[in-house]
């Protein structure tokens, strides 16, 4: 029996962000609200504005106009994060900014390790100043949760963290919505094929390489539509998005949830050519509605996605149009994938997922 945790979660992401970690800071939420060995609090302090306003039945959502930027003199003073939301027994980071604490446990997930694996994935000043929140992080958190086996070996080949108080907990996919219900309505662009790319633009994802791809495809090809925000050092990519917008390139720069599934939904297949991943949402969640994926042939994406994937150097243009044309023309290879694609998905679930971290909230705690 687990002893009943007062936990405060950095809900943040939740509020600001659609996807991946705000995904997964929302779905981890609401899982953890129906736990009743759980006294769930949201740290949502800020002077964003929320584009989520989201909260769990049976959390309570702490959210004041407190900038950032005075959190180290609050904390300075004796009144850190953990004081402002509800003075929890553990205090779980989320995000790679990480609000100091004044008596909190602290429980902090890792989400990946890009940074240091790669300088030109967030530039060398980005990389840096990720590097040094992290390494402090890892210093005071009691507890390490990493998504996969591959981000603690990134983790561990990275930095000097005890193995001992690391976990790995897989996230759920049982969020995306049934495929009967999505596919009733109209299919986006009247019908016509097309491979969908999800991702915010940065150099990680690589949304370059895969147009180009794209663009070598023997005619007739379908469209590409991209959906992604900007992120960081993305600039080349924007203007090439905007410069093939007339030859079949569609992109949605923000989609809700209800557009977001509809557009996968229809998809002829997910490319997600990712160099480097810790998780990777998009690809479980196209494997969740049957929908046939190219992915990175990277570590992470190999432990989540399995055989239920097809799989292509994400460096080599050459193998990513590869890639394509067969999950475009090759139809035994598309029953296939279709067929395992839901049974891999269903492996993932936020209720076991919410069960792992109560129990490190447990452990952490005590």
């Amino acid at each position: 029996m687990v002893p009943r945790v007062r936990v405060a979660l950095d809900y943040r992401p939740a509020l600001l962000t659609r996807s991946g970690i705000g995904r997964a800071t929302r779905e981890l939420a609401r899982a953890l609200a129906a736990v009743p060995e759980v006294e769930l609090h949201l740290y949502g302090h800020g002077l964003a504005r929320a584009i989520n306003a989201e909260v769990p039945e049976g959390s309570r959502l702490h959210r004041l106009p407190v900038p950032g930027r005075s959190l180290p003199l609050l904390r300075a003073l004796g009144v850190g994060a953990d004081r402002l939301c509800g003075s929890p027994q553990v205090f779980h980071w989320i995000d790679y900014v990480q609000p100091p604490l004044a008596r909190a446990r602290a429980v902090l997930t890792v989400h990946d390790v890009a940074f240091s694996e790669d300088d030109s994935l967030h530039g060398p000043r980005g990389s840096a100043v990720l590097r040094e929140r992290t390494a402090r992080a890892l210093g005071a958190a009691t507890r390490v949760v990493v998504p996969t086996r591959a981000t603690a070996d990134a983790l561990q080949r990275h930095f000097a963290v005890d193995p001992g108080k690391v976990r790995v907990i897989p996230f759920g996919a049982d969020h995306v919505p049934g495929r009967s219900t999505l596919a009733a309505g109209p299919p986006p662009l009247r019908g016509e094929d097309y491979v969908l790319m999800i991702g915010t633009l940065e150099p990680r994802k690589n949304h370059l390489r895969l147009l180009r791809a794209w663009r070598e495809l023997e005619p007739p090809r379908p469209h590409l539509v991209v959906v992604g925000a900007p992120g960081w050092l993305c600039d080349a990519t924007v203007n090439a998005l905007r410069a093939t917008a007339r030859e079949g390139v569609r992109w949605l720069a923000h989609a809700d949830d209800a557009t977001l599934w509809r557009w996968l939904a229809h998809a002829r297949v997910l490319a997600y050519p990712s160099l480097c991943e810790g998780f990777g949402f998009p690809p479980l969640e196209a494997l969740a509605l049957g929908v046939p994926v190219l992915a990175g042939d990277t570590p992470a994406l190999r432990e989540v996605l399995g055989e239920a994937a097809v799989f292509r150097n994400p460096t080599s243009i050459d193998a990513l149009r590869d890639g394509l044309a067969v999950l475009l023309t090759d139809e035994a290879t598309r029953r296939r994938l279709q067929e395992q694609g839901p049974k891999r998905a269903a492996r993932f679930r936020w209720a076991a997922c919410a069960a792992a971290h109560v129990q490190v909230y447990a452990e952490a705690a005590a």
